[in-house]
């Protein structure tokens, strides 16, 4: 019994073999999403945190040489903007030191922790809350659990350098007004998520510091709208996400038509580079969805 061309075409793109192609091209997404996120996030953050160094640095040695002038250092008047940087935070005993940035959106953690917005400066009275990742980009604040009381925080500003102390290491539910509000000491909050899973939003590690010493001049701050506590993603990633994997999509079909038709090896030099490319992107803002402490 023969079969006919059109017979054995369809054998071929029947839909056994679409939805094995489906498959196939969905594992490819799923494992460039976590190659992304787990291997080139940390490379991307590793570069922001030298950008974000190289700037406050640039604003420590203006404000040691203003604070040396005859008339001082002038106090700031507005606001650090979101995304800026505002400390370099080091905890010794974990080794670890990164520049903290302003804001808790997911693109703003996604380059180093971020400062509550609405809570005190770093290093100023009252309660200064800082949030970082525990997994995505390098996972910063993934080893804050090990802390234990009487462990040394250092915070470096262009106002000076400040040592808080550790008095309390929680694991819980986050409560936004007591861990962003108003404290009668000063101190310092450290929180993450206690999960290495993307969307885990409830649980919460949460580090409390106390000052040593006296806290510097307070300065104007941000205020923080609600979403502001680092369980939330950024919405405005779904453009991106949209277009990028709708772009991926297209890229894949066409690969795959011409892995059928044309040399493989030409096809793969041609798709490869594009295809990583739209990877990298719909991963990078698929992860900007997810809690900014992920």
């Amino acid at each position: 019994m023969t079969t006919t061309v059109e017979e054995e075409r369809a054998l071929r793109f029947g839909p056994g073999w679409l939805a094995t192609t489906v498959v196939a091209w969905l594992v490819t997404a799923v494992v460039a999403l976590a190659l992304v996120v787990y291997a080139l996030g940390p490379m991307v953050q590793s570069g922001d945190q030298r950008a974000a160094l190289a700037g406050i640095r640039g604003e420590m040695d203006r404000a040691l040489g203003a604070s040396q002038s005859l008339l001082g250092a002038a106090p700031a008047t507005t606001p650090v903007e979101f995304g800026a940087p505002v400390a370099v935070l080091e905890v010794p005993s974990l080794k670890l030191r990164q520049v903290v940035v302003e804001g808790v959106s997911s693109s703003e953690t996604a380059s180093g922790p971020g400062h509550v917005p609405g809570t005190s400066g770093p290093g100023q009275p009252g309660n200064s809350a800082v949030v970082g990742r525990y997994s995505g980009y390098g996972g910063p604040f993934a080893s804050l659990a090990r802390l234990a009381p009487g462990a040394e925080v250092v915070v470096a500003t262009p106002q000076g350098v400040s040592v808080y102390r550790v008095s309390d290491v929680v694991s819980r539910a986050l409560d936004e007004d007591g861990d962003y509000g108003k404290t009668d000491d000063d101190r310092l909050t450290l929180v993450t998520s206690t999960s290495w899973w993307p969307l885990a939003g409830s649980q919460a590690t949460v580090v409390t510091a106390k000052l040593e010493g006296r806290p510097f001049r307070p300065t104007p701050q941000n205020g923080r709208a609600d979403a502001q506590d680092g369980r939330t993603g950024d919405a405005g990633a779904w453009a991106g996400v949209v277009l990028s994997f709708g772009g991926f999509v297209v890229a894949a079909a066409g690969a795959t038509l011409l892995y059928r038709r044309w040399r493989p090896v030409s096809t793969y030099v041609i798709t490869a580079p594009v295809l990583v490319a739209l990877a990298a992107l719909a991963a990078l803002s698929l992860w900007r969805l997810f809690p900014a402490w992920a």
